[in-house]
Order: C-alpha cells, then structure tokens, then sequence
C-alpha cells in the first residue's frame, strides 16, 4: 500500500528528531566481548530515560583522529570509554571540554583526575572466599596473571585479609601471559605449580582468564575437583567457544556489567547538565556467584552427595524440596542433611535457593515474564516467598531489581 504524504512526513520527522537528539559516544566497544555488549546496554537504558540516542565507536578505530572525527560528527553530550590497553586508550586531555567517564581508568600520569566507574573489588574477593570456605577447604592460594594492575592487587589484598582473618596464609602465584592468545601455549608454565597446592586446596584465580590457566593446568596436572582442589575466577565474561566447556567447570564471581554502563551514563550526565559530577569515581558491586562444577559439592567422603547437587541443579526449578532428595538416597533425612552440609558447606535447602534465585535473575533479565510468573518458572511456592527471598539476598525486590538493573528486552 502506497504511504501518503502525511505518513511521509511523519516519518520524516522522527527521524530528524532521532538524529538531533542529544547523543552519548560509547568508545572501545568490541563486539565479540560479551563484557562491552551488556555494559553497552547499561548504557542504552540510562540514555532512554532520558530521551537520549547512543552513538558507538569501536575499539578498532580508537585513535585521536577517528575520535576527532566521531566529536565532530555527533556532538556528543559526553563520551564513556573503556581502558582495554591503558597504553593506548584515549586520555581525558583528547576530549576537551566535552565529558568523559571510563571503565576502570589506570591510575598513571596523565589519568589522575579521570572520572570512572569501578568494580567494588573487595567485595569480589570477599565473595570468592565465601564460596571457596564453604568447602571447608585445608589450605588457600591465589593466581594472576597480572601484577602491577590496580583492580588485581586490590583482589588479591582482599582475598589474602580474609585468608589471614580466617586463620590461613594465602601464597599468591604471578605468572606473565600476555593476551587470551597465547594462553594454551604458557599453560605447560603453570603445571608445576598446579601439582605443588596442597590437598583440598581452595584456589583464588583473580578473573576468568586466570582461571582458564588454572583449569587447564590442574587437569594436566591430574588434580580434580572439588575433591582435590576448589577454583573460583571472577567477571563471568563470555568465553570463546573453544574454551566454553572448560569454563563451565570452574565457579565465577558475576559482575553487573549492565550497571556499569547504566552509573557510566548517568555520571556523564550529572557533568554535563550541572558541571560536576559529584565523586569522582563510581562503584558497582559483585551480582552473584555462579556455582560450578569446581565448588559444586566439596565431598571428599561422600560422592553421593555430589550426585545430590546434580540433582538439584537439574530439578530445583521444578519445586524439588529437600525432603524429596533426601528420600532418593540411603539413610534417614536427617542423616543426609548432616552428611551434604558437613561435603558441602551449606545445606540442601541453601543449594536448591541457589539455584533458583539463580534462575530468577535470568528471567528478570532477559524476558518481560511477569514477576508471578517468575516465581513459579523457579521453583518458588509462592510469589511472597520469591519477594521475601530475593530481596533478603540481593537487597532489592525483584521489581525494582528489573527496573533498576536490567535492560528491557527488545530495545
């Protein structure tokens, strides 16, 4: 059907008011890394509060004069940036007047009064213990791959205190690989050290890629877990496929990059509208742990009970109770709660909460299912005992939690 002139126009007009619109430049956005993806749509949220369009520059042409270019042609209101490479990432002094935060900036010459949004680091390493202590283990150390940078030493600080509070010396181990790339050919350096740990050793890897090394090199070195060692990384950025399967064996602490991006533009706002932007750095915290396979059941004299969590993971989101569980093994109820809470740290009931609240934050995530619904696709008995449980574990209810934190589906 033909569209008339007043349909013509109208759409004209949207799309004039789309392009004059005030605009935020998003730099060092790489499309395969699922960590600037979710930050990009933190953003996007924000700037649709506001009316506000999202312009991307991509951290293949991340150099002054494209970045030039880029101001020149959008005006933005103000920029986010990430600090990939500190070397040759975009220095305050290339923006001018124009506003810009960055994700993590470094802390060097030249970026000492850039504003920035921050992990809350030891809060990272405060959940990793707590995961990695569940399992009751003998001894701790902790991994990195990377010595001089800010958020890792902050990490490991925080994971050795709570070592040290809990009665434990933590050895850190520092090994130098460069890039993602040349990671299976340097694991061969890490075995010597993954068959020196100590039995029921808990291992600390201070992000993901430390914990592909360690992962790798704990296999080579015929250690298994969790009945020989523990191991928790953290970010829970997306894997390459070529590693995805080990990744899925080796726990992680989840960061809310989402809301990252969201408190990213929301400050490049606060300065743009009133000159300041209040503290200079912003803080978001750790989101969840997401349990696997490595600290998935710590029994070292009980291998039903790692049966047991499989169980779980598999059925807690269709209302299995403990009671149910317990029933499928040998011995009273009682004597299996006492065994699974003495392998694994936790009870029963906390591991099968785990799991469905893990579910939940999915679903409030990623769909529009109401939060009724919600509560039943996750095992919940109700949707009290979903709000009252949520909120006790994540500070929130869970609609504030998709209102707050998450990005609509479909935008």
């Amino acid at each position: 059907m033909p569209h008339s002139s007043a349909q013509i126009g109208c759409k004209t007009f949207f799309i004039r008011a789309a392009e004059t619109a005030p605009a935020i430049l998003y730099i060092g956005f790489v499309q395969r890394s699922g960590m600037g993806s979710v930050r990009l749509a933190g953003i996007r949220r924000y700037a649709a509060t506001r009316g506000w369009r999202v312009e991307v520059l991509g951290n293949d042409v991340c150099s002054p004069e494209p970045l030039r270019d880029a101001l020149a042609r959008f005006r933005p209101i103000g920029c986010v940036a990430e600090c990939w490479c500190p070397e040759t990432a975009l220095r305050p002094a290339l923006f001018g007047r124009i506003p810009v935060v960055y994700f993590e900036p470094p802390n060097r010459p030249g970026w000492r009064n850039a504003r920035g949004v921050v992990c809350a680091e030891a809060a990272v390493a405060q959940m990793a213990f707590k995961e990695l202590s569940d399992g009751q283990p003998e001894a701790f150390a902790a991994l990195s791959f990377f010595k001089r940078e800010r958020w890792a030493q902050e990490r490991i600080e925080a994971f050795r205190e709570c070592c040290r509070q809990a009665g434990f010396d933590c050895p850190v181990s520092y090994f130098k690989i460069g890039s993602y790339e040349e990671l299976p050919s340097c694991v061969g350096e890490l075995v010597p050290w993954a068959r020196s740990l100590p039995s029921h050793c808990a291992v600390f890897a201070v992000n993901d890629f430390c914990a592909l090394g360690a992962a790798r090199a704990l296999a080579a070195a015929g250690r298994n877990y969790p009945r020989s060692v523990t191991l928790i990384g953290a970010d829970g950025v997306e894997i390459e496929d070529r590693d995805k399967a080990l990744a899925a064996t080796f726990s992680t602490v989840r960061l809310d990059f989402e809301l990252a991006g969201f408190l990213a533009a929301k400050m490049v706002a606060k300065i743009a509208e009133r000159g300041r932007s209040g503290n200079r750095i912003a803080s978001f915290p750790p989101l969840m742990v997401d349990r696997r396979k490595s600290t998935r059941g710590y029994g070292r004299r009980e291998p039903h009970i790692l049966e047991a969590i499989e169980m779980i993971r598999r059925e807690a989101c269709d209302g299995l109770t403990v009671a149910q569980l317990a029933s499928r093994f040998p011995g009273t109820r009682r004597l299996f709660e006492l065994r699974f809470r003495e392998a694994a740290g936790h009870s029963a009931l906390d591991e099968i909460m785990n799991v469905r609240l893990d579910r939940a934050i999915e679903l409030l995530s990623g769909t529009r299912m109401p939060v009724s619904a919600i509560s039943h696709f996750s095992g919940f008995s109700g949707e009290w005992e979903f709000w009252h449980f949520f909120r006790k574990r994540t500070g929130v209810s869970p609609r504030t939690f998709r209102s707050d934190r998450r990005q609509p589906t479909g935008r």
